[in-house]
């Protein structure tokens, strides 16, 4: 019986080792950009998914600028006119980051302002619509501390949902709030 030899060459260990640790650096080199975008397209997508609303303990996390970006008829809007999501928000504990803006007051106290997401849209698409607002009125034995419209600050208190009009008939505010806490954002 004739026996075959085998003439090739075999890698040694050493040489195994090399490949593997050049597979190991790919690898290494396209989970790192995995992570790095993955990451990205996470916080991107969340938002998109949660519509800025997200439970933090017993304080609900809410994008300003999502919950205002929805079409609303300042003439003949209603409260089912606003999303779902924004509307079971009635009631409940929130935080918003946004900036002050008060058109009626002076000093360092205000008695009542408004928390818009973007004080330099006007220069870009009129003033913020009604609905882009949130109206803090705090009780009448406190004020709030009033920081410029340039300072981003974050908000906790009760979100009111409920569409408010005047005399003549407009829109006068959609979400309202009763704030526990002003202070500026880190």
């Amino acid at each position: 019986m004739l026996m075959e030899i085998d003439y090739t060459v075999k890698p040694s260990q050493s040489q195994r080792l090399k490949q593997m640790l050049q597979n190991w650096r790919l690898l290494a080199f396209v989970g790192f950009f995995f992570v790095v975008f993955g990451s990205l397209g996470y916080t991107i997508f969340s938002e998109v998914i949660s519509g800025g609303v997200h439970k933090r303990g017993d304080v609900v996390e809410v994008n300003l600028k999502a919950m205002g970006n929805f079409p609303f008829e300042a003439q003949g809007g209603t409260v089912k006119d606003v999303p779902p999501k924004y509307r079971a928000l009635d009631g409940k504990k929130v935080l918003l980051q946004g900036f002050m803006y008060t058109p009626n007051s002076a000093g360092s106290d205000a008695s009542s302002c408004q928390l818009v997401y973007n004080v330099q849209k006007c220069c870009f698409s009129g003033p913020p619509q009604v609905q882009e607002r949130v109206f803090l009125h705090p009780p009448a034995d406190r004020k709030v501390s009033r920081y410029d419209q340039y300072t981003l600050v974050n908000v906790i208190g009760t979100l009111s949902v409920k569409v408010e009009r005047d005399s003549v008939g407009n829109t006068t505010s959609v979400y309202t709030m009763v704030p526990d806490d002003v202070t500026p954002a880190s």
